[in-house]
Protein backbone atom coordinates (compact mmCIF):
# COMPACT_ATOMS: atom_id res chain seq x y z
CA UNK A 1 0.00 0.00 0.00
CA UNK A 2 1.41 3.41 -1.00
CA UNK A 3 1.80 6.28 1.48
CA UNK A 4 -1.18 8.03 -0.10
CA UNK A 5 -3.34 4.93 0.29
CA UNK A 6 -2.21 4.57 3.90
CA UNK A 7 -3.14 8.19 4.67
CA UNK A 8 -6.55 7.77 3.07
CA UNK A 9 -7.26 4.53 4.93
CA UNK A 10 -6.15 6.05 8.26
CA UNK A 11 -8.27 9.18 7.74
CA UNK A 12 -11.31 7.20 6.64
CA UNK A 13 -10.95 4.77 9.54
CA UNK A 14 -11.07 7.63 12.06
CA UNK A 15 -13.84 9.62 10.36
CA UNK A 16 -16.07 6.60 9.68
CA UNK A 17 -15.70 5.50 13.32
CA UNK A 18 -16.46 8.95 14.71
CA UNK A 19 -19.28 10.03 12.42
CA UNK A 20 -20.59 6.97 10.63
CA UNK A 21 -19.94 5.99 7.04
CA UNK A 22 -23.00 7.73 5.63
CA UNK A 23 -22.17 11.07 7.27
CA UNK A 24 -18.64 11.32 5.87
CA UNK A 25 -18.06 12.71 2.39
CA UNK A 26 -15.14 11.71 0.20
CA UNK A 27 -14.00 15.33 0.18
CA UNK A 28 -13.80 15.28 3.98
CA UNK A 29 -11.64 12.15 3.87
CA UNK A 30 -9.37 13.65 1.22
CA UNK A 31 -8.97 16.86 3.21
CA UNK A 32 -8.09 14.93 6.35
CA UNK A 33 -5.58 12.83 4.41
CA UNK A 34 -4.22 15.92 2.62
CA UNK A 35 -4.65 14.38 -0.81
CA UNK A 36 -6.13 15.71 -4.03
CA UNK A 37 -9.73 15.29 -5.15
CA UNK A 38 -9.09 12.35 -7.46
CA UNK A 39 -7.02 10.28 -5.01
CA UNK A 40 -9.80 8.07 -3.62
CA UNK A 41 -11.20 7.28 -7.08
CA UNK A 42 -7.72 6.53 -8.37
CA UNK A 43 -6.71 4.22 -5.52
CA UNK A 44 -10.03 2.70 -4.41
CA UNK A 45 -12.58 3.42 -7.12
CA UNK A 46 -15.36 4.61 -4.80
CA UNK A 47 -16.38 5.22 -1.20
CA UNK A 48 -17.41 1.58 -0.96
CA UNK A 49 -13.98 0.55 -2.19
CA UNK A 50 -12.33 2.75 0.43
CA UNK A 51 -14.50 1.30 3.20
CA UNK A 52 -13.65 -2.21 2.03
CA UNK A 53 -9.93 -1.34 2.21
CA UNK A 54 -10.36 0.10 5.71
CA UNK A 55 -12.11 -3.02 6.98
CA UNK A 56 -9.68 -5.43 5.39
CA UNK A 57 -6.64 -3.45 6.58
CA UNK A 58 -6.73 -5.12 10.00
CA UNK A 59 -8.87 -8.21 9.39
CA UNK A 60 -5.86 -10.22 8.28
CA UNK A 61 -3.98 -9.21 11.45
CA UNK A 62 -6.84 -10.38 13.66
CA UNK A 63 -7.36 -13.61 11.73
CA UNK A 64 -3.65 -14.44 11.62
CA UNK A 65 -3.10 -13.91 15.33
CA UNK A 66 -6.26 -15.80 16.25
CA UNK A 67 -5.34 -18.79 14.07
CA UNK A 68 -1.83 -18.82 15.57
CA UNK A 69 -3.32 -18.91 19.08
CA UNK A 70 -5.76 -21.68 18.13
CA UNK A 71 -2.94 -23.75 16.62
CA UNK A 72 -1.39 -23.99 20.09
CA UNK A 73 -4.53 -25.47 21.64
CA UNK A 74 -5.31 -29.17 21.90
CA UNK A 75 -8.59 -29.88 20.16
CA UNK A 76 -9.65 -32.59 22.61
CA UNK A 77 -8.87 -30.66 25.78
CA UNK A 78 -9.58 -27.06 24.82
CA UNK A 79 -11.55 -25.04 27.38
CA UNK A 80 -13.99 -22.21 26.85
CA UNK A 81 -11.59 -19.83 28.58
CA UNK A 82 -8.75 -20.76 26.23
CA UNK A 83 -11.07 -20.08 23.31
CA UNK A 84 -12.13 -16.77 24.87
CA UNK A 85 -8.51 -15.69 25.24
CA UNK A 86 -7.80 -16.67 21.63
CA UNK A 87 -10.82 -14.63 20.55
CA UNK A 88 -10.20 -11.48 22.58
CA UNK A 89 -6.42 -11.12 22.51
CA UNK A 90 -6.05 -10.44 18.75
CA UNK A 91 -8.50 -7.53 19.09
CA UNK A 92 -6.49 -6.25 22.06
CA UNK A 93 -3.42 -6.38 19.81
CA UNK A 94 -5.23 -4.18 17.27
CA UNK A 95 -6.09 -1.74 20.06
CA UNK A 96 -2.50 -1.63 21.28
CA UNK A 97 -1.24 -1.02 17.73
CA UNK A 98 -3.38 2.11 17.38
CA UNK A 99 -6.49 0.48 15.94
CA UNK A 100 -9.11 1.79 18.37
CA UNK A 101 -10.95 3.57 15.55
CA UNK A 102 -11.03 0.37 13.49
CA UNK A 103 -12.52 -1.57 16.39
CA UNK A 104 -15.08 1.16 16.97
CA UNK A 105 -15.96 1.27 13.27
CA UNK A 106 -16.55 -2.48 13.06
CA UNK A 107 -18.69 -2.32 16.18
CA UNK A 108 -20.64 0.57 14.72
CA UNK A 109 -21.30 -1.28 11.48
CA UNK A 110 -22.61 -4.27 13.41
CA UNK A 111 -24.88 -2.06 15.52
CA UNK A 112 -26.27 0.13 12.73
CA UNK A 113 -26.29 -2.16 9.68
CA UNK A 114 -24.51 0.48 7.60
CA UNK A 115 -22.89 -0.31 4.28
CA UNK A 116 -19.87 -2.47 4.85
CA UNK A 117 -21.62 -4.98 7.07
CA UNK A 118 -21.63 -7.42 4.15
CA UNK A 119 -17.82 -7.48 4.10
CA UNK A 120 -17.83 -8.45 7.74
CA UNK A 121 -20.68 -10.96 7.72
CA UNK A 122 -19.42 -12.68 4.58
CA UNK A 123 -16.00 -13.28 6.07
CA UNK A 124 -16.57 -13.56 9.83
CA UNK A 125 -17.59 -17.20 10.15
CA UNK A 126 -15.34 -18.23 7.25
CA UNK A 127 -12.34 -16.57 8.87
CA UNK A 128 -13.25 -18.16 12.20
CA UNK A 129 -13.91 -21.65 10.85
CA UNK A 130 -11.16 -23.21 13.00
CA UNK A 131 -12.53 -21.44 16.05
CA UNK A 132 -16.03 -22.81 15.43
CA UNK A 133 -14.57 -26.29 14.87
CA UNK A 134 -12.93 -26.23 18.31
CA UNK A 135 -16.06 -24.77 19.86
CA UNK A 136 -18.09 -27.66 18.39
CA UNK A 137 -15.69 -30.20 19.88
CA UNK A 138 -16.01 -28.50 23.24
CA UNK A 139 -19.83 -28.37 23.02
CA UNK A 140 -21.00 -31.71 21.57
CA UNK A 141 -24.71 -31.85 20.86
CA UNK A 142 -25.16 -28.06 20.70
CA UNK A 143 -26.65 -26.86 17.39
CA UNK A 144 -24.23 -25.16 15.01
CA UNK A 145 -26.59 -22.18 14.73
CA UNK A 146 -26.40 -21.74 18.52
CA UNK A 147 -22.60 -21.83 18.45
CA UNK A 148 -22.50 -19.32 15.59
CA UNK A 149 -24.85 -17.07 17.55
CA UNK A 150 -22.67 -17.27 20.66
CA UNK A 151 -19.62 -16.41 18.61
CA UNK A 152 -21.28 -13.37 17.05
CA UNK A 153 -22.38 -12.18 20.50
CA UNK A 154 -18.84 -12.65 21.77
CA UNK A 155 -17.74 -10.43 18.90
CA UNK A 156 -20.31 -7.77 19.79
CA UNK A 157 -19.23 -7.50 23.42
CA UNK A 158 -15.52 -7.58 22.54
CA UNK A 159 -15.83 -4.75 20.03
CA UNK A 160 -18.15 -2.77 22.28
CA UNK A 161 -15.70 -2.84 25.19
CA UNK A 162 -12.39 -2.49 23.35
CA UNK A 163 -13.72 0.08 20.87
CA UNK A 164 -14.16 2.62 23.67
CA UNK A 165 -12.64 1.54 26.96
CA UNK A 166 -13.01 5.04 28.41
CA UNK A 167 -16.76 4.98 27.81
CA UNK A 168 -17.00 1.59 29.52
CA UNK A 169 -15.12 3.01 32.52
CA UNK A 170 -17.45 6.01 32.69
CA UNK A 171 -20.47 3.70 32.73
CA UNK A 172 -19.16 2.23 35.97
CA UNK A 173 -18.93 5.61 37.69
CA UNK A 174 -16.65 8.66 38.01
CA UNK A 175 -14.15 6.83 40.21
CA UNK A 176 -13.42 4.18 37.57
CA UNK A 177 -10.19 5.65 36.21
CA UNK A 178 -7.43 3.98 34.18
CA UNK A 179 -5.49 3.70 37.43
CA UNK A 180 -8.43 2.06 39.22
CA UNK A 181 -9.26 -0.26 36.29
CA UNK A 182 -6.22 -0.61 33.99
CA UNK A 183 -6.51 -2.11 30.53
CA UNK A 184 -5.09 -5.49 31.63
CA UNK A 185 -7.88 -5.78 34.19
CA UNK A 186 -10.49 -4.69 31.63
CA UNK A 187 -9.27 -7.42 29.28
CA UNK A 188 -9.30 -10.04 32.05
CA UNK A 189 -12.89 -9.14 32.94
CA UNK A 190 -13.84 -9.16 29.25
CA UNK A 191 -12.34 -12.64 28.83
CA UNK A 192 -14.51 -13.80 31.75
CA UNK A 193 -17.64 -12.49 30.01
CA UNK A 194 -16.72 -14.01 26.64
CA UNK A 195 -15.96 -17.32 28.38
CA UNK A 196 -19.49 -17.31 29.81
CA UNK A 197 -21.00 -16.51 26.41
CA UNK A 198 -19.12 -19.35 24.71
CA UNK A 199 -19.79 -21.84 27.51
CA UNK A 200 -23.55 -21.50 27.47
CA UNK A 201 -26.02 -22.29 30.27
CA UNK A 202 -25.01 -24.34 33.35
CA UNK A 203 -26.47 -27.54 31.93
CA UNK A 204 -23.85 -27.55 29.18
CA UNK A 205 -20.84 -26.96 31.43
Amino acid sequence: MTSTEQRLVAAAERLFAEQGVGAVSLRTVMQAAETNVAAIHYHFGSKEGLLDAVLRSRLDQVTGERNAALAELSGDEVTSRELAVAFVRPVVAVLESGGEHWIRLVGRLLATDEKGLGVLSDSFLRRNARFVELLERRSPGVARRTLDFRLTQAMHVTLNVLGDVERVRRLLGPDTTPRAWPLDDVVADLVDVVTSVLTGPPGER
